[in-house]
């Protein structure tokens, strides 16, 4: 008697994983040898078929099956009811299959688009400043850290409306004053054309003009660690520091001072000791931002000592030019020395 039951079981279960398998749309194994034909699975095929249902993660609809299924039940009497029992419980599995195969579909069906979606959403949430020539105005910024940022003419900074966490990072084109709010588990990171510059608890200053031979970086306080990505460079700046990197060469160069004149397009003072005249022209075009150039190529190594505070820019190039007995004139927006 247990033999014959357990045969029961088995056959049930036959029965049931060739449901399964019909449902999820396997190939038909109702000519597998030794597994004869059955009148419950007839049945239930044909009642499958009278829902009218070829089987769609694409298109399936678990409550518009499960109402089929029952109405069907409820119409047909020629189904005692040990069978309904059982096309319940088969109806069960299918709609789990439904669900399944949805989720399925959902998953595997939708990365490139929402990939595209997200990368779009990305790009719309982050924020670009763009300076222009405009030497009687500084251009000053509060990122969503709350770190302070004051930029000059012809910079820009690209940044995130909201740093995510594990990494601040911003994008800079030309010079900027950094007064960074640490928070050592969320590092701050200044990305260049070619080096970065990470924050160690600091305030300092970067200037990486395009088409410049190098990145400049002077550190008012705390520290930053600055590498060059190429050749992995590194070097670590303190409080007093400035440091160079050389891009014709590939070099970082320390030094344990900051450059003298490093915020003069803030503070509108100008410092030089000794200094070519050369220097001394590309240093006030970075602070008033206008064009100075000799047309004798002998005055750019003339040497030249003098500080100027606040000065007009005017007033200074003609001081210089009367300290060197030379011509000074304005052409357009800069201005021209030449010998007497």
């Amino acid at each position: 008697m247990g033999n014959v039951k357990n045969e029961k079981i088995v056959e049930d279960n036959k029965i049931e994983d060739r449901f399964v398998s019909y449902l999820a749309g396997e190939p038909d194994i109702n000519d597998e040898k030794g597994f004869p034909a059955n009148d419950e699975f007839r049945e239930l095929e044909k009642t499958w078929d009278l829902a009218g249902s070829a089987y769609s993660y694409r298109n399936s609809d678990p409550d518009l099956a499960w109402s089929k299924l029952n109405n069907m039940l409820s119409a047909d009497a020629k189904i005692v009811p040990l069978k309904r029992f059982n096309l319940l419980r088969y109806a069960a599995i299918f709609v789990g299959l439904v669900a399944l195969g949805s989720i399925t579909f959902m998953l595997t069906n939708r990365p490139s688009k929402n990939i595209k979606e997200l990368s779009a959403l990305a790009v719309a949430e982050m924020k670009t400043i763009q300076t222009i020539a405009n030497p009687s105005q500084i251009t000053s910024i509060v990122l969503p850290d709350g770190t302070t940022v004051k930029m000059n003419a012809n910079s820009t900074l690209q940044y995130p409306a909201q740093f995510s966490a594990g990494t601040r990072k911003v994008m800079l084109s030309g010079e900027a004053y950094f007064e960074v709010v640490h928070d050592a588990s969320n590092p701050f990171i200044v990305e260049l054309n070619n080096m970065e510059v990470e924050d160690l608890g600091t305030s300092f200053m970067i200037s990486a003009y395009p088409g410049k031979a190098g990145v400049e970086v002077n550190v008012t306080s705390g520290s930053v660690r600055i590498r060059e990505k190429k050749q992995k460079e590194e070097a670590l700046l303190v409080a007093g520091w400035s440091g160079k990197y050389n891009s014709e060469i590939g070099k970082i160069e320390v030094v344990n001072k900051l450059d003298t004149n490093y915020l003069s397009w803030i503070t509108k003072t100008v410092s030089f000791h000794h200094t070519p005249l050369s220097a001394v022209f590309e240093e006030l075009e970075n602070v008033y931002h206008v064009s100075i150039t000799f047309t004798d190529p002998g005055i750019a190594n003339i040497p030249y000592t003098a500080n100027f505070e606040k000065f007009d820019l005017g007033d200074i190039v003609k001081i210089i030019a009367q300290t060197h007995h030379l011509s000074v004139k304005k052409e357009g927006d800069g201005f021209v020395f030449a010998p007497k």
